[in-house]
């Protein structure tokens, strides 16, 4: 059951990040959807699942560009795996933990990404992640946040902790 609703939620993340609608841009920047799906992944089935799961929702999220044909596969797989490393040395139960992970997580996804997309262009390389990186780095916390609040009240311990009512 956890891993049809997982496939779900990836499906989803790769359609909203092929086609993000309009109005959840904040100043340009949106939310990583795919890096929240790969990051609560790897605290719902562990760190090797997710990082398969980061590599086989990459490549779905690549077949947009294929002349970057695995790129979007390796940034997720690399973050998933250390995001996953991560988890068994954070208390997860606190909201701001949660929320530097996924932070740290998104900025890491697009340095890798866009530091080979924008291989002989490291001008352009930097002036992006620092005007979209970190302020999508920001959305896409701000979002783990309210994920984190929905697994609180629904008691998911995977993603909550052993945090208390």
């Amino acid at each position: 059951m956890r891993t049809a609703r997982l496939v779900a939620l990836a499906f989803v993340a790769v359609v909203l990040g092929a086609a993000p609608p309009p109005e959840t841009a904040i100043a340009g920047a949106r939310p990583d959807f795919l890096v929240l799906v790969v990051v609560y992944a790897s605290l719902i089935v562990g760190g090797r699942a997710a990082t398969i799961a980061g590599f086989a929702v990459g490549l779905a999220a690549d077949a947009e560009i294929p002349e970057y044909l695995g790129l979007h596969a390796l940034a997720l797989s690399v973050t998933a795996f250390a995001m996953s490393g991560l988890w068994t040395r954070l208390v997860r139960s606190n909201i701001l933990v949660q929320m530097l992970v996924l932070f740290a997580a998104s900025l890491a996804h697009d340095a890798i990404y866009y530091l080979f997309y924008y291989r002989n262009h490291l001008d352009l390389f930097a002036r992006f992640l620092l005007r979209f990186g970190v302020a999508g780095g920001l959305y896409t916390a701000a979002l783990g946040a309210v994920v984190y609040l929905v697994a609180r009240a629904r008691n998911w311990r995977s993603i909550a902790g052993a945090a208390h009512h």
